[in-house]
């Protein structure tokens, strides 16, 4: 999920050397800067991360560290059934199936783009909650104007 972002430098100095700025990665971190992150969040009373879904930019002078977290939000979807293959199960199989290896991996949460009546049934049965304020995204566009 995270591919991308691993491709990036996971190292640079600021101009200003006093400051200095890396890329920790959940899955490959020293438990010791998780730790540390983790204290932060604790004392502020916000939720853990979850390492397979985290990636954390840091900036650290001296003993002090100021950090922006990158939290992937997994996407649930497609989900596809052949008209032949409808009324067995298999939808609510994969999703349920999807939700055990999602709630495995401490996902934070997740969402759906239910585009068809029976989609909504599936999310509402599993406690997802219709979203009631304004969704915004950046498609991916391949390098091309929009």
């Amino acid at each position: 999920m995270l591919g991308i972002l691993r491709k990036s430098v996971l190292s640079y100095s600021n101009m200003n050397d006093k400051v200095t700025y890396r890329w920790l990665d959940g899955l490959t971190c020293s438990q010791e800067d998780w730790d540390k992150i983790d204290s932060i969040l604790s004392v502020r009373r916000w939720m853990a991360l979850s390492r397979d879904y985290s990636r954390i930019l840091v900036a650290e002078q001296n003993e002090e560290m100021a950090f922006c977290v990158f939290q992937g939000l997994p996407y649930c979807g497609p989900l596809f059934v052949p008209p032949k293959m409808r009324g067995t199960g298999i939808a609510q199989k994969l999703a349920n199936d999807m939700i055990d290896t999602l709630l495995k991996n401490d996902a934070r949460g997740w969402m759906a783009v239910a585009e068809s009546p029976h989609a909504v049934k599936m999310c509402e049965a599993r406690g997802m909650v219709k979203v009631d304020k304004p969704v915004y995204m950046m498609p991916y566009t391949g390098g091309l104007e929009i």
